[in-house]
């Protein structure tokens, strides 16, 4: 089983070296404290797993990042991703396992080591391997059912008539979708990564789509689809409020 470490603790790095050293079955082919460089070594050596720490303090990058981007790579195997972290946050596990980790270790959990993290991959590796092969049915499903919450987000947009001519319109159907399950602080920032944007820009065009709407709208029509309160001395939700009631709607009605 070839693996690629991704962690800045040089301690837990050596610490890692030496238990793989012993353990049969596993080799760590490579050890990196920067997403980049992770990203080059799943393109160039297609591991089978990943360990990877989310806050790669003294490195370069940090996994979320890396996992927006190994989503979006093409023409290799997916590799199985634990994420490894200090990070005990709910909401950021949420948005890791959607992003495509496959399972999450907190760092300091009772009994956590080296040793436990290969035990656990090296099981997972012979359950994947024993496992029923997914079929093009299943992923079929898979699509259509993205297919349909991207289609349900489109249309409450369209409700309350958010203007497909404004660059807010697809940053926020994107927002809405990330957040459904739980609101995530650094949205602006994973949107603008993608489309190569500012968090600020990001955060900006979603406001001007939105104040777009309620300015050009008639408030009674808006009221219909648009049940939430938002702040007395404003004239239109807030970003944060706007996604935050879609995504709660969504999710409730899924």
């Amino acid at each position: 089983m070839k693996i690629i470490l991704v962690e800045d603790e040089r301690e837990l790095c050596e610490e890692f070296r030496r238990c793989f050293e012993t353990v049969e079955g596993i080799e760590l082919a490579a050890v990196t404290d920067s997403a980049a460089k992770a990203l080059e070594y799943v393109r160039q050596m297609q591991p089978d797993a990943v360990i990877l720490d989310l806050e790669l303090h003294m490195g370069e990058g940090n996994g979320v990042t890396f996992l927006s981007k190994l989503g979006k790579l093409r023409g290799i195997s997916k590799p199985y991703v634990l994420v490894n972290t200090n990070n005990s946050s709910r909401t950021t596990y949420d948005l890791v396992r959607r992003l495509g980790a496959d399972f999450v270790m907190y760092k300091h959990q009772q009994g956590h080591c080296p040793e436990d993290i290969a035990e656990f991959l090296l099981t997972m590796a012979r359950d994947r391997t024993e496992a029923p092969i997914k079929s093009e049915q299943d992923d079929e499903e898979e699509l259509t059912g993205r297919s349909q919450l991207r289609a349900r987000i489109l249309d409450e947009l369209d409700k309350v008539f958010i203007s497909p001519k404004k660059k807010g319109y697809l940053y926020l159907a994107d927002a809405i979708e990330i957040c459904c399950g739980g609101y995530v602080p650094n949205v602006s920032a994973l949107i603008g990564e993608k489309y190569g944007k500012t968090p600020k820009s990001v955060e900006h065009a979603m406001q001007n789509a939105i104040d777009g709407a309620w300015d050009n709208t008639d408030l009674n029509e808006l009221e219909k689809h648009y049940k939430a309160r938002y702040s007395a001395n404003r004239l239109s939700p807030t970003v944060k409020e706007f996604i935050c009631y879609y995504a709660a709607k969504i999710e409730k009605d899924a």
